[in-house]
């Protein structure tokens, strides 16, 4: 079967792709297993035929692909450093009343958790524990970008809500 124009031009800015990628990232493994991805992304496309500028879809992936890459880094690293941090510098003094305060909010937020439907709680899990984008989230549940946004809506507004009673 022969290749698709859109995997043509792949193979012929791959090169051009990698360093794209690796100037944004500054690492250059990384730049090469997001431009492993985007061969998986064009290969799973329906209609390749219909993109009227592939070179320049294929640096848009590149580009969306980058920004997802740092931005997950970003959290990962925020909560690394707030773990640090903690570690270093222990938590705040705990008091009998404080800990009796954190033990009842956290097993409310619990209680929120498991009367969540499973679609919603595996959403949440992969968006704020995974470091998904909802973006990712949505391809790889076959759902709705706005299907994404709703369910995380939703489990954040109960969870503040169990936590505040």
């Amino acid at each position: 079967m022969p290749e698709s124009p859109l995997m043509q031009t792949y193979r012929t800015n791959e090169r051009d792709l990698v360093r794209f990628l690796a100037r944004r990232l500054r690492c250059l493994f990384t730049a090469h297993d997001l431009a492993q991805e985007i061969y998986l992304k064009l290969h799973s496309l329906d209609h390749p035929a219909a993109i009227g500028n592939p070179r320049a879809y294929l640096f848009r992936i590149a580009a969306n692909l980058a920004t997802d890459h740092l931005r997950t880094e970003s959290r990962r690293s925020a909560l690394l450093a707030e773990a640090q941090d903690m570690l270093w510098h222990g938590a705040p003094e705990a008091t009998p009343e404080r800990s009796l305060i954190a033990r009842q909010e956290l097993a409310r937020v619990r209680a929120a958790v498991a009367e969540l439907s499973p679609t919603s709680r595996k959403i949440f899990f992969l968006n704020r524990f995974e470091g998904k984008t909802q973006r990712e989230i949505a391809a790889a549940m076959g759902v709705s970008l706005t299907t994404v946004e709703k369910h995380i809506r939703k489990v954040l507004h109960r969870l503040a809500e169990a936590r505040d009673r």
